[in-house]
């Protein structure tokens, strides 16, 4: 019976390191949530106005409005975490990717664990590994993949810009999605209501407008800024899901330490009492013999 007492006062103090640290790891996300929310809120207001006015845009002939051979590679951008301990987020994120993504298509990571997933030649072709932040990523990173992106769609080099990041739906929900960046028809038919005919000459989000000197002109200037805004707007969101997903996983986490103290405390006292327990009755029975 000492040598059980032993042992789970060991399993005590081990369980209670544990949950110190998932504790701490729940507040450090916690503190830092509300800031990346509202970071995710300002942008997104600019990505949907950016979206819609792409859908409108889109209708227009243009190389960047039409649907290209599918032997081309796809270029997907993949936004993971920095880090783990967050639930499911990463892996979410991950098998998504997987039902989607050729051998023959292209990847650009965004965040270390996108970094290090594919960085080992998992599915396809890598082209840069040097986002490895999500935390610290800046519109100036977004706007240098925007840039590589189109110069590779007007030489052709690829076929669609696809975009997978993480939707933040609640504090306590966060989804898998997908954004089609390129042919921006795959946009406007993704972003037009079931059921709706397309009407020739049907005011748009923004009503019936004209582009001067002409759309496909107008296109080909704001597209780097168009991939750009969408993408940095994908990563704030994506962050702040991360520290969502990982708030509640260790919050999950410290409430099963909590469980596991309290019945390794229970059976550390009933093994206490039982070792007294003999210990009396040996006593008694030497004193008796």
């Amino acid at each position: 019976m000492p040598g059980n007492s032993k042992a789970i006062r060991a399993r005590i103090r081990s369980v209670d390191s544990t949950r110190h640290i998932t504790k701490a790891m729940e507040l450090v996300a916690s503190s830092k949530i509300r800031k990346a929310t509202a970071r995710m809120e300002k942008s997104r207001f600019y990505r949907n106005v950016m979206l819609d006015a792409f859908a409108d845009l889109s209708a227009e002939k243009s190389v960047y409005a039409k649907q290209r051979a599918r032997e081309l590679p796809a270029l997907y951008i993949v936004i993971a975490g920095d880090r783990g301990l967050a639930g499911g987020y990463n892996n979410n994120i991950f098998r998504s990717a997987m039902t989607m993504i050729r051998p023959t298509d292209l990847l650009i990571p965004v965040g270390k664990r996108a970094a290090d997933y594919y960085g080992s030649g998992r599915t396809a072709k890598v082209l840069t590994a040097e986002f490895t932040s999500v935390e610290h990523f800046t519109a100036a990173d977004s706007a240098k993949i925007a840039y590589m992106v189109k110069d590779m769609y007007d030489r052709c080099e690829i076929g669609a810009v696809n975009l997978i990041s993480t939707r933040f739906v609640s504090m306590l929900s966060q989804k898998p999605d997908i954004t089609y960046l390129l042919p921006l028809e795959v946009l406007a038919e993704n972003r037009r209501d079931p059921g709706e005919e397309e009407e020739k000459g049907k005011p748009g989000a923004f009503g019936v407008v004209e582009y001067e000197p002409g759309a496909e002109e107008v296109l080909a200037a704001i597209i780097p800024e168009y991939i750009s805004g969408v993408l940095f707007t994908s990563v704030t969101e994506a962050y702040a899901s991360e520290l969502a997903a990982r708030r509640a996983a260790m919050d999950s986490a410290t409430k099963n330490a909590d469980e596991m103290l309290e019945n390794l405390s229970l059976k550390y006292n009933q093994a206490r009492q039982s070792a007294i327990t003999q210990e009396i009755t040996e006593i008694v029975a030497g004193a008796n013999a």
